[in-house]
């Protein structure tokens, strides 16, 4: 992967489907930058940069998802791989942080691999829907 720095979605979706990411590591690696430069476009500086810091690889209890920030789990699958496995590991992620927190507020989950994603919520209900799918920039941007 080049030392590009990406500032948007659709320069992540871009890369990926040029080939120009080797694995799920650089992949993961430009979609933080990404989202770390989405998060200062709505929210100001201080808060992008210190109180919604993305938590890479931090076990919620027994798992580990890619991206963690409060209430939202992210799950980065390879380039070029279908959602199926990322999804159920997702899925999987946002019980146990549901779990964590009691159910006392709602959990979202985002499965990509760079080009298709899917944004999922575990309700205080318990009870689990997809709301958006299609392509990564159109679902994060949503």
């Amino acid at each position: 992967m080049s030392e590009t720095f990406y500032t948007t979605f659709q320069q992540v979706q871009r890369d990926v489907k040029a080939g120009k990411f080797r694995n799920e590591s650089e992949l993961r690696q430009a979609f933080v930058e990404a989202l770390k430069a989405a998060l200062r476009h709505v929210c100001n500086r201080y808060i992008a940069e210190n109180m919604l810091v993305p938590a890479l690889d931090e076990r919620i209890k027994s798992g580990r998802p890619d991206i963690w920030i409060s209430n939202v789990v992210i799950e980065v699958e390879p380039p070029g791989s279908g959602l199926n496995t990322g999804r159920e590991q997702l899925r999987t992620y946002m019980r146990e942080l549901y779990n964590k927190v009691k159910g006392t507020v709602d959990v979202y989950g985002l499965v990509t691999n760079g080009d298709a994603a899917e944004v999922w919520v575990l309700h205080t209900n318990g009870e689990s829907r997809r709301m958006f799918f299609g392509s990564m920039p159109d679902v994060v941007n949503n």
